[in-house]
């Protein structure tokens, strides 16, 4: 009976391991239509929270006390709408509809349409009424983060019928210069103090995450997807096309695994903005403070999948090596390049890193190495994911650079900040996104189109170094005009702030009552992606973890699609009810 149940154990071992060898991929469209849901169910979230009366937002805005917005925020139904519209169509979108990516997309964004007509009020309404009522005129809107300095010297010029108090700080973490925020609902309010009959009025502005909106949704996004399609992959209702190609070709989770390196190299980029200079020693120290949990993350997975039996694709990384490992590996390396920070950009470095790689691949025997040498020692046994760290590097060297424009709230913070260059409006980075987006499209089109180099993620290769790039680059920029879009004709809080006390001085000095507060819920990251982000390495983990126990619980090959979806709903409602509680206690998990 034991050798029966062993053997079916080898046999279903093996059907595993063939499972998951051998793929070729899809097309680079489908990747992208599939990967554009996120996006698609940002806008859906973003025109339910900002136009229907009963959404978290509007009822935060109707709460009196710091403590009932902070339970609707936190509460259940948050939760529920978050993980309903911006989780529950990722799973759909990568399963059940994978066949219908291009009409899944459009259906979102046609909800998200009705929504927005039949729910709420037109943006023109809306601004027509709050210019009339607070006499508000276009001019106060015309203010950017940029103008911050500006804003400062006109305060300290300023007499004291009317103080604007509006502060500004370096942020010792990541360098980026922010307005402090007071700790208040996420809207703009005007607070009259004692002071008011003699004119002096404080405005605040509550920012609850102040970093970038556009890009912490395009984090949390791809790290969603990672952690679905992670187990997708091991269930039938999976396209084989969406698995990790063999050697050559595309796909979903080819793409996916670049992704995750360049996401990582933007959030990086935090370290390179601060205007502290610390000798190599020590930035070495920091690096291995960030590599060694990674690393023995990477030898636990290693010794975990051995010591159960866990099926294994050897070609991917190699016999030992995988993706904790590599990840582990590149802050190491990018510490060698960080002294030619001020030299040579990033993007430049790793642009020349993929293409000497290239050469030795193609000039230099590397390539038939890498598909044909016998594994006969520890570098043979692990050349994929030795071999492949190359490419990664300069994908993660490009997604740095890509992070010194998008952090600060100048994108011309980094090259400027020792020279006197004017600061760059708001809409710059835009311009410079579709600028960067197009030179890597033509470097993709060389390599792809003109020297045939087909897209390899087994080796990291320079047509699968552009692909990433370019398409992530395009994605941020789409996340960038989205936000854009949605907030056109949303006035700043400032503007708001500013016709506020306009009208509350002129209804001062009449003796009239004060107008009320302006309540617009502006757009803001979604409670969930913020959690995820919190703790995306640890979420990752997890999600890891959970995936290798469903394996170890069920024989997921055979599992029928019904089942299967209602696996991964389960499975995904678990690892983000995990961020979210820990994101509600304020606990951030550093590994």
């Amino acid at each position: 009976m034991s050798s029966d149940a062993s053997a079916a154990a080898a046999a279903y071992k093996a059907a595993k391991e063939a499972w998951v060898t051998g793929h070729t991929g899809g097309s680079m469209s489908e990747a992208t239509l599939v990967t554009g849901s996120a996006l698609s169910t940002f806008i859906l979230w973003a025109a339910i929270q900002k136009y229907h009366p009963k959404s978290p937002a509007h009822q935060i805005l109707a709460a009196s006390s710091r403590q009932a917005k902070n339970k609707i925020r936190n509460g259940f139904g948050s939760f529920l709408l978050d993980f309903t519209v911006l989780v529950v169509p990722l799973i759909l979108g990568c399963t059940l509809f994978a066949d219908y990516a291009y009409l899944w997309t459009f259906a979102t964004l046609v909800f998200a349409a009705v929504v927005k007509s039949v729910s709420g009020p037109s943006d023109d309404e809306i601004l027509k009424k709050e210019k009339k009522r607070f006499k508000w005129r276009d001019s106060d809107d015309e203010y950017s983060a940029d103008d911050q300095d500006d804003q400062e010297d006109e305060k300290e010029n300023r007499g004291s019928s009317t103080q604007a108090s509006v502060q500004e700080h370096d942020q010792g973490h990541d360098g980026v210069r922010q307005r402090k925020s007071v700790k208040e609902p996420e809207h703009s309010s005007l607070q009259v103090d004692d002071a008011t009959a003699s004119g002096r009025i404080k405005i605040s502005k509550f920012q609850e995450n102040p970093r970038k909106i556009f890009l912490s949704v395009y984090r949390a996004g791809m790290m969603i997807l990672t952690c679905v399609a992670i187990l997708a992959v091991d269930f039938p209702i999976f396209p084989r096309r969406f698995g990790k190609v063999e050697v050559y070709g595309t796909s979903l989770m080819d793409l996916g695994v670049g992704s995750f390196v360049f996401s990582s190299g933007v959030v990086s980029a935090r370290g390179y903005l601060k205007r502290e200079v610390m000798p190599f020693g020590k930035q070495m120290m920091i690096a291995l403070r960030t590599s060694i949990p990674l690393l023995i993350l990477g030898l636990g997975r290693y010794i975990s999948t051995k010591g159960v039996d866990y099926q294994e694709h050897v070609t991917e990384y190699g016999m030992h090596w995988n993706f904790f490992f590599t990840l582990g590996f590149l802050p190491i390396f990018v510490t060698f390049f960080r002294s030619l920070a001020d030299q040579v950009r990033f993007s430049i470095l790793g642009t020349i890193i993929a293409v000497v790689y290239q050469y030795f691949l193609t000039y230099g025997g590397l390539e038939d190495y890498i598909q044909n040498a016998p594994r006969v020692d520890i570098i043979s046994m692990n050349k994929e994911g030795i071999f492949s760290l190359a490419g990664y590097l300069a994908i993660f060297l490009v997604g740095v650079d890509v992070g010194l424009y998008v952090l600060p709230n100048d994108p011309y913070f980094f090259m400027r900040r020792k020279s006197n260059k004017k600061k760059a409006k708001k809409g710059k980075l835009a311009m410079i996104l579709l600028s960067l987006a197009f030179l890597l499209t033509m470097g993709f089109i060389t390599s792809y189109g003109i020297l045939h180099i087909p897209v390899s993620r087994q080796m990291a290769n320079l047509s699968y170094f552009f692909w990433v790039i370019t398409f992530n680059t395009g994605y941020i920029l789409c996340f960038l005009l989205a936000e854009i879009a949605i907030t056109l004709n949303e006035p700043s809080a400032l503007a708001i702030a500013r016709a506020q006390a306009k009208a509350n001085l002129s209804t001062a000095a009449n003796n009239k009552r004060l107008a009320s507060t302006v309540h617009l819920p502006p757009l803001s990251c979604p409670p969930l992606l913020e959690a995820v982000n919190r703790n995306g390495l640890a979420v990752f983990l997890v999600a890891n973890v959970f995936t290798g126990l469903v394996n170890l619980t069920i024989q997921t090959l055979y599992t029928p699609d019904t089942q299967a979806l209602a696996i991964l709903i389960a499975y995904m409602a678990i690892v983000s009810a995990l961020a979210w509680t820990w994101q509600v206690f304020g606990w951030r998990l550093k590994l």
